[in-house]
């Protein structure tokens, strides 16, 4: 607003006073002084979508790196790195012919501002004629086109801020709609009723719900269950019942199409939704883990917990004796995605941070479905602690985890088809929970043969070392916790003693942090494109002759007005008038000459550099991403902002 607004008044205070001095010269030469529009307008429209199209483009080949670094086990797993390699090359290939297409364009934007000097060739040569034969002065010849080509310059700066005006309508009404959009679940919203004492009692009554995205298929209908207060209740069914969606209504991320979700008998929709999801606890298949510390990441379940209560919570969340375990307890780092802890390990920090906030409802989906059978068991006996005296929904995957639940409810076809618990279902003859336990087992009993013929097949080659049969065997034995001790030992005792390969790389690594890469260096990546370098730098140099040349034309057309002779007058004139006219097409041939090569060199060089870059990450360990230095998001900034040229 403020440069707008400052042009423009530039622009009508020098056009008053040029119509004030000269009225005949600011008339005419008011057609003329608009061409200097013509490089705001290309830079305004033209240049700035070009650039926003770069940015996507960018921004494309950003996205596929940002993809394979955060996801860098699987794609070193699936030997992924020459697929990356190609998709994100062919991403830059559209780069690369925009910015050259950038380039071209900003060298005739700049270079049509070589105008100005034809405008002085249209003023000098109807000047002369002004003073000739209409007796004006030289002096106020000059200062009436002095002050039209500024003002006419002032109005081409202004131009482009007009875009400003209509981007901040546009991006205003889309944050406008926004702001003002009336949420069907409000969080913030404060009304609502809030219980006194919660018992925990949930009552599903005939509901029927579909998710937005999907309005046409149902997922409940009619679906009707009680959970009592302080039990256990399993959901188990086939996949796509709709289990895992019992546990989105009653945390109501989504709200029933018809139908009432009850808790201690109130509405859950006439609660205040802020104190209704801090009386519940979840647990998920996949718990999410934030990249800080295992402290913090507790400390997201309950906001001001004392460490005390972080403590208490990883103690009832069979977590803190492995915590304690680590060099630095809580405040070790769990990593992106929270890759440095295995499943158990974050399963247990996720319990932790669902106990921190002592709910009355303990949601559990699919928590062990994911672990291996001895970190299921340390999990299990976790969440068997953690569901003492509270009312617990569990979703399960595996019925083996759900033997001892006080009721266990079979969801198909979005009802529950049956109820009771373990002993009183599983002799029901033809019954669905039967049935799925069946199957279950028989599924079971197959791989525990197929692994019997593995260790079978491989028991020779087992024997053979005896060292590392004992090794495994010790390990083996001993729970998890004992395994970190002794991996800890080790850990330890290589750190006292530091192999000379190690030394050997932690100078390497301080040589390679400390030395700049020599200018020379910097040159050579870009010799390929050797020509566009020469034609750009004899760009550049021609153009910066220009600006001398035309000030000393500019000075010797200035002593032309006050020839007394007519005809010397007409010859100088018209000289000075060609060398003006001639500084004006030079000026946009240089500029474009100038812009376009090394546009070229930038953006094959962006290309090089990036491409080398990601290259040569791609080849790096796996330990290396877990430095927090090195995480997605950060490698992915240095990607887009230091190899950019």
């Amino acid at each position: 607003i403020p440069y707008f607004l400052m042009n423009a008044s530039f622009f009508f205070s020098g056009y008053i006073v040029a119509f004030s001095l000269i009225w005949r010269l600011a008339i005419v030469a008011f057609p003329f002084v608009v061409l200097l529009l013509i490089p705001g307008i290309m830079y305004g429209r033209i240049l700035v979508g070009i650039a926003r199209k770069t940015r996507e483009a960018y921004n494309i080949a950003g996205n596929i790196a940002e993809q394979a670094l955060s996801s860098i086990r699987t794609v070193f797993s699936f030997v992924g790195e020459e697929t990356t390699m190609t998709r994100f090359a062919e991403a830059l290939n559209g780069t690369v012919k925009l910015g050259i297409k950038q380039g071209l364009v900003k060298g005739m934007a700049v270079g049509s501002s070589g105008v100005v000097f034809c405008i002085w060739a249209f003023i000098a040569w109807y000047g002369s004629r002004l003073i000739m034969y209409h007796g004006a002065s030289g002096g106020r010849v000059f200062a009436t086109g002095t002050t039209l080509i500024m003002g006419g310059l002032a109005l081409g700066s202004a131009i482009p801020n007009i875009r400003y005006f209509s981007e901040a309508c546009i991006a205003a009404q889309r944050i406008f709609e926004m702001i003002e959009r009336v949420p069907i679940i409000d969080s913030d919203d404060g009304k609502g009723e809030i219980l006194q004492e919660v018992c925990g009692e949930v009552e599903f009554r005939n509901v029927k719900f579909a998710y937005p995205s999907r309005p046409e298929t149902l997922i409940f209908q009619n679906f009707s269950l009680t959970i009592p207060a302080s039990k256990t209740v399993a959901l188990v069914g086939g996949s796509g019942s709709g289990k895992s969606t019992a546990v989105a209504l009653v945390e109501r991320f989504y709200d029933p199409l018809a139908g009432e979700i009850l808790l201690d008998g109130v509405n859950i929709k006439e609660l205040q939704l802020r104190w209704l999801r801090g009386r519940i606890g979840l647990v998920s298949q996949e718990p999410a883990l934030f990249a800080t510390s295992i402290r913090e990441n507790i400390l997201f379940g309950k906001e001001g917990s004392s460490m005390e209560e972080v403590i208490a919570a990883s103690q009832a969340a069979n977590a803190h004796k492995f915590i304690a375990q680590l060099p630095l307890g809580y405040d070790t780092q769990v990593g992106e995605r929270g890759v440095q802890m295995s499943g158990g390990q974050k399963q247990r920090i996720a319990i932790a941070r669902a106990l921190l906030r002592d709910p009355r409802l303990l949601l559990l989906d699919e928590a062990t479905s994911a672990l291996d059978a001895e970190s299921e068991k340390i999990v299990q006996d976790a969440l068997d602690n953690a569901s003492i005296g509270r009312t617990t929904l569990i979703i399960a995957h595996r019925l083996s985890t759900i033997r001892n639940a006080n009721l266990i409810a079979v969801v198909h076809g979005g009802q529950v088809i049956e109820t009771g618990d373990h002993d009183d279902l599983i002799f029901r003859e033809h019954g669905a929970y039967a049935t799925l336990v069946q199957l279950q087992e028989a599924a079971s009993k197959a791989g525990e043969a197929d692994r019997l013929d593995i260790r079978d097949s491989s028991s020779m080659r087992v024997r053979s070392s005896s060292f590392v049969s004992r090794s495994s065997s010790n390990l083996s034995v001993s729970g998890p916790d004992q395994q970190y001790k002794i991996q800890k030992e080790k850990v330890a005792s290589s750190n006292l003693s530091v192999s000379p390969s190690d030394q050997q790389y932690k100078l390497q690594k301080e040589k390679v942090s400390s030395s700049a890469p020599s200018f020379r260096r910097l040159v050579m990546l870009n010799a390929s494109e050797w020509k566009q370098a020469l034609l750009g730098c004899l760009g550049a140099i021609a153009f910066g002759a220009v600006q001398p040349t035309h000030s000393f034309t500019l000075g010797s057309m200035i002593s032309v007005f006050f020839i007394q002779d007519h005809d010397q007058m007409k010859y100088k004139t018209k000289m000075f008038s060609l060398i003006f006219f001639s500084l004006g097409v030079f000026s946009f041939l240089v500029n474009v000459v100038q812009h376009y090569n090394f546009a070229a060199m930038g953006e094959y060089l962006t290309k090089r550099v990036r491409e080398s870059m990601l290259s040569k990450i791609l080849t790096f360990e796996v330990g290396w991403f877990d430095e927090d230095q090195n995480s997605s998001g950060a490698v992915c900034s240095r990607l887009t902002k230091e190899a950019n040229v």
